[in-house]
């Protein structure tokens, strides 16, 4: 390894911890900023190389366990620091295809990793990393769901103050906490957290790869995700497992809503590709794409749905390939 590679990494590492570190102040900005923590770490991946990124990782697992606690150091390596650097690491693989069956003498085409493969790597580790911190809170399902009943217990008592008391003299507290924990537990939680670390991850993969592209370090071009961004077809039957597992109460239940979580929001994105592209040619397409994104950020649940709908149709009936298709300019002879 080179002394500059190493030196990017150890500074790229140090400034995650420091990211890291900011949640602490318990502020907005300390929270957005922890948000953050994986993207120097993504960065000096994809600009230098994967050895740099691994570097970076090892030094701010270090500092963070340093700083903190030697558990907290593994924390940070497995939930932030390591995801990143695999998928950056992934990214950057290429392999050589033959630009045309006829052109014997034209030069090979870099084939690089397929975006739908990243997006199901980021899927799967998100699922295994939610998995695993839910294990902490208790290797029993029973323990695990009486901790988030305990969360939301407290939740209730901070939002209720005293107010709380009279509702457990009627016994409808007890009630509300018993399905409240219950959905928390068996839904919400997984389903959520899978969803959101699914995209964060992706979302800052994508950061990354854009600044690193503007000083030119990239060493792919950026894909052109509208057209690029197809999930396998694996991802079906991976739908149809956690269908399969959903009847299950305890932790088959909560890996099923997991894996069905994150692969909701991979469709949904496909999707979201999808209409980019089957709009392309309307005139009002840019007012079209505002609402829909003002749509997301108003009613996300419902707007989620939709795309992801929109994503398996176009996983099934190839709807982008026909729309490109006949879109295309003809020959004429």
């Amino acid at each position: 390894m080179k002394r500059d590679d190493f030196l990017m990494g150890v500074g790229a590492g140090l400034v995650s911890a420091v990211l890291f570190a900011t949640v602490i102040r318990g502020s907005l900005a300390g929270v957005l900023l922890f948000y953050l923590t994986p993207l120097p770490i993504a960065i000096v991946s994809l600009g230098w190389n994967h050895r740099a990124g691994l570097v970076a990782s090892a030094v701010g697992a270090f500092a963070v366990g340093l700083v903190f606690m030697p558990l907290t150091g593994i924390l940070f390596a497995v939930s932030f620091a390591l995801p990143l650097w695999w998928l950056a690491f992934l990214s950057l693989l290429a392999r050589e295809v033959p630009a045309t069956a006829s052109a014997k003498e034209a030069e090979p085409i870099r084939q690089w990793y397929p975006l739908g493969g990243l997006a199901i790597w980021a899927a799967g580790l998100s699922i295994l990393l939610t998995f695993g911190l839910a294990l902490t809170l208790g290797p029993e399902y029973g323990a695990y769901r009486a901790a988030i009943a305990e969360l939301v217990q407290a939740a209730m008592r901070s939002g209720l103050g005293d107010g709380i008391d009279e509702l457990s003299g009627l016994g409808a507290s007890g009630l509300s906490l018993e399905r409240i924990a219950n959905f928390m537990a068996n839904y919400f939680v997984p389903g959520v957290a899978a969803a959101a670390s699914t995209l964060l991850t992706l979302l800052i993969l994508l950061v990354a790869a854009k600044l690193v592209s503007l000083s030119g370090r990239l060493s792919r071009p950026l894909p052109r995700i509208a057209r690029e961004f197809v999930l396998p077809s694996a991802t079906l039957f991976a739908l149809a497992g956690s269908v399969v597992l959903a009847p299950f109460n305890g932790w088959p239940r909560f890996v099923a809503i997991a894996i069905a979580g994150a692969l909701v929001i991979l469709l949904a994105m496909q999707g979201l590709a999808t209409a980019h592209v089957l709009i392309g040619r309307i005139a009002i397409r840019p007012l079209i794409l505002g609402i829909g994104y003002a749509m997301i950020l108003i009613a996300e649940p419902w707007t989620v749905a939709v795309l992801a709908l929109i994503g398996l149709a176009d996983m099934v009936l190839s709807l982008r390939i026909r729309s490109l298709a006949a879109s295309a300019p003809r020959s004429s002879f």
